[in-house]
Formats: structure tokens, sequence, C-alpha cells
């Protein structure tokens, strides 16, 4: 296996690396370069500097979430880029879990939440990865919980560690989580030992209660327009009331928080595609420099 010998790792030009990357993602071999991922640092740590660098590429999500992967090196991983970023200056670790949150699929996602210690360790990264987990594997979150005799109780505090606009950022841009939070939070069955006076607790219903109100902005939206026969026509042919209506809602919370409500509101069906979420970027723009949209 040439990718063992050290000489070919001291005189490989960058597109004879990148060209052995390319096969092994395609190849058998995957196992046996994991193995040797987890007993050669130095190699470990050259297998990451390639995947860094082609962060965004498909192969490289499809290497990342191979099930021949573990999950140690996958928090090892995590952690690498985490320190380049790091080095970098003007850091911000919340942004950089919501971006490297959308290398994971929901499957791999909780593979890495499985490891207990770990997320005990980060919970902003278990937050970020709590918010990749589709209803099948919610479920079997669920059961990892029970499994380690860990309530629901347990799965809020997380959250107490975090700021106010951490949460609600984390929140906007998970849909599903703020969904599966706040049926917890609501839940009589789910809620019933936590202390109704918990000042955490009524933080934490402060914000959902303030997303909820986007929430039903955009069930509202859904119900006036149809998103189906919308979605198939061209944009310059879509009801115009419909953007005016999310600019108009937009332009009255603060500058800072537009964007991410703006994700959220995308999330929920509410903004159809790519083009209509750059036009109101673009519109958003021009109103805080001249004072209308268009």
């Amino acid at each position: 296996m040439r990718w063992k010998e050290s000489e070919f790792w001291k005189n490989a030009s960058p597109s004879e690396l990148l060209n052995f990357f390319q096969l092994v993602e395609e190849s058998k071999d995957l196992e046996a370069l994991v193995l040797h991922m987890n007993t050669e640092q130095a190699f470990c740590d050259l297998v990451f500097e390639y995947l860094w660098l082609f962060r965004t590429e498909e192969p490289t999500k499809k290497f990342l979430n191979d099930e021949k992967i573990s999950s140690d090196l996958l928090i090892k991983f995590i952690y690498f880029g985490y320190g380049k970023q790091f080095l970098s200056g003007d850091f911000d670790s919340n942004a950089y879990f919501l971006r490297i949150r959308d290398l994971f699929n929901s499957a791999q996602s909780l593979r890495i939440l499985s490891l207990e210690e770990e997320m005990d360790r980060d919970p902003t990264l278990k937050i970020h990865l709590l918010s990749n987990l589709d209803p099948q594997t919610w479920e079997a979150y669920f059961d990892i919980l029970e499994k380690n005799n860990m309530t629901m109780q347990t799965l809020l505090g997380i959250f107490t560690n975090l700021r106010e606009n951490e949460i609600r950022k984390i929140l906007l841009n998970s849909p599903t989580l703020y969904y599966y939070l706040r049926m917890m939070m609501f839940s009589n069955a789910e809620t019933s030992d936590l202390d109704k006076k918990n000042d955490n607790k009524k933080r934490l219903e402060s914000i959902l209660d303030s997303i909820h109100i986007w929430e039903t902005f955009c069930n509202d939206i859904k119900n006036r327009f149809d998103f189906v026969s919308e979605g198939k026509l061209t944009p310059s042919k879509r009801n115009p009331e419909r953007l005016s209506l999310v600019l108009r809602e937009l332009i009255k919370v603060p500058t800072k928080d537009r964007m991410d409500i703006l994700v959220y509101i995308r999330g929920n069906g509410a903004v159809v595609d790519n083009w209509e979420e750059s036009t109101i970027v673009s519109a958003l723009g021009n109103f805080d420099r001249e004072g209308r949209f268009f």
C-alpha cells in the first residue's frame, strides 16, 4: 500500500496527493486507511489537511460520512478545523460549528453524539449536532438517553451553559431542533419534573416564544400562498406580495438578527429558493442604505 510508505509523503507533489485521495475515496481500501490514521498521527494530520482544504466538495463529505470512519476520528477532525480557524484570527466558535455541522449527515451526527464524554465537554457542538438529526435519528437519540439513564431534563440542561443570543441563533438556524425542543419544553409528560420557577427554564421558554412568532408568520404565509405552484414558476411570474410581506416583517427587527431569521423563514418554506433569498438580502441592504427596498 503506497500510502504507508513515508517517502511517498515526503516527495509527492500536491497534484499526486490529490490524485491519491481521490482514488482512496473511490476504493475499497478505506478501512485500512482509517486504521492507519488511528495509529499514525502524522499521517492522520495529513489526511485532515486534505479534507480541510476540500471540505466543501461532495467527495469530502462522502468520505466524512462513511460509516467506516470512526467517531473518534470525526471528533479529531472537528477540532482540527477548530484549531485552524482559531489561528486565523477573528474566531467565532458558534459560527464555526454552524458551518462544520453541514459536513455531516443525520446518521453520522448521531454517531458523534454517542460519544458522551466528548459531548459533555462541549455543549455548543452537541447542540449543533442535535440540529442535524431527522425524526428517525431523534428517536434513536432518545434511545441513547434512556440507555444511559438520562432524562429530557438532562438534554434541556445543555442550553443553560450558553448565552441567550447563542441559543437564539442556533435555533433560528435549526428549525427542526427548535420544533423538538419546543415540543419537549411544553409537554407535560416531559417537563413535569422541572422546577416551574427555574430561571434557566424560563429563559429558554422566552427564547422559544420569540421564535414561535416567526413560526406563526411562516404558517400564515404558507396558508395564503400556493408554494407548490409558485415553486414551478420562474421568479418573475411568482406573486410578489409574499416577498413584500417577508420584507416588511424583517425591517421591524434589528439588523443583526435579520439573516438568522431569514434562514429560519426559508427553512420553514416561506422563502422558496436561493433567488428569493438573495433578492431579500439585496432589498434589505438597499433599505438600510437608502430607506427603500428597490
